[in-house]
């Protein structure tokens, strides 16, 4: 079926809203520091985070203890495998995220308190702190930073080109087939945008182990995901052949035209 101008443009207007929207979930899944529990314990699934954490405490309050570094590090990872575990470190996880994508300048430290809460013993409680070697990664600091601007920037763009569109008067229903075309759209880009690619992609810019966040966040996320795209996805199919349904209704109960009618009578004198 041919499309008219106007309505073309609609279905480009709702192709950017769509991809304004998968850049917005990608900012919300991966760029969004959180000090929930359950993203702590979602990115210390990552074997080299929860390595990392683990090692270095344990190097540091092994000689304290009296214990083996080695042991003391089995032991801090066992803790950090479980929810109620993952919520002693979910302070310092949630500033680790926020130093690798530029948001956070200082440093990121387990304290005193925390290391007593970790080891489950108070001789570390006048312990200095702990530094993570966590690293600014520009890569994902650019990201952060223009996201927000691509969001927006699309969204503006595909209101201009709605109200040309409208000026333009596409034809009957292209406006219906243009909402259509948004919802499955947005179905794609929010599987792309918010689990292929940190899952599959942002984890690429940098060998820092923290990089590990980013697939561990969009598995956190991806049955939100999933639900919400399955769910613009059935939408789109009801808009698509319900429109295809009430135009065969219509064409078939429209009555024959009156003038061929008469042509075809006058024929048979």
């Amino acid at each position: 079926m041919r499309r008219s101008l106007g309505g073309l443009m609609l279905i480009a207007a709702a192709v950017l809203v769509a991809l304004s929207i998968g850049a917005w979930w990608l900012q919300r899944v991966a760029f969004s520091p959180s000090n929930d529990s359950n993203a702590a314990h979602s990115i210390l699934g990552d074997e080299d985070i929860r390595g990392q954490i683990a090692s270095i405490i344990a190097g540091a309050d092994a000689p304290i203890l009296g214990q083996s570094p080695a042991q003391l590090r089995e032991f801090i990872e066992e803790i950090a495998r479980i929810p109620a575990g993952a919520a002693l470190m979910s302070d310092f996880v949630a500033d680790a995220h926020r130093r690798l994508i530029g948001t956070r300048d200082g440093r990121v430290s387990i304290n005193a308190q925390e290391q007593v809460n970790i080891v489950r013993n108070e001789l570390v409680g006048e312990a200095s702190p702990i530094t993570l070697p966590v690293q600014r990664v520009g890569s994902m600091a650019f990201l952060h930073d223009g996201l927000g601007w691509v969001a927006l920037g699309l969204l503006a763009v595909a209101v201009l080109i709605t109200i040309t569109a409208v000026f333009i008067r596409p034809e009957r229903g292209e406006g219906t087939f243009a909402l259509g075309v948004f919802f499955a759209a947005t179905a794609g880009s929010l599987v792309v945008f918010g689990y292929l690619i940190p899952l599959l992609i942002l984890s690429a810019f940098s060998d820092d182990p923290w990089m590990g966040v980013f697939p561990r966040l969009a598995n956190h996320d991806r049955n939100l995901t999933l639900l919400l795209a399955v769910g613009s996805l059935v939408i789109a199919a009801l808009i698509v052949f319900g429109t295809s349904s009430r135009r065969q209704r219509r064409q078939r109960s429209t009555p024959l035209n009156v003038g061929r009618y008469r042509d075809d009578r006058s024929w048979t004198h």
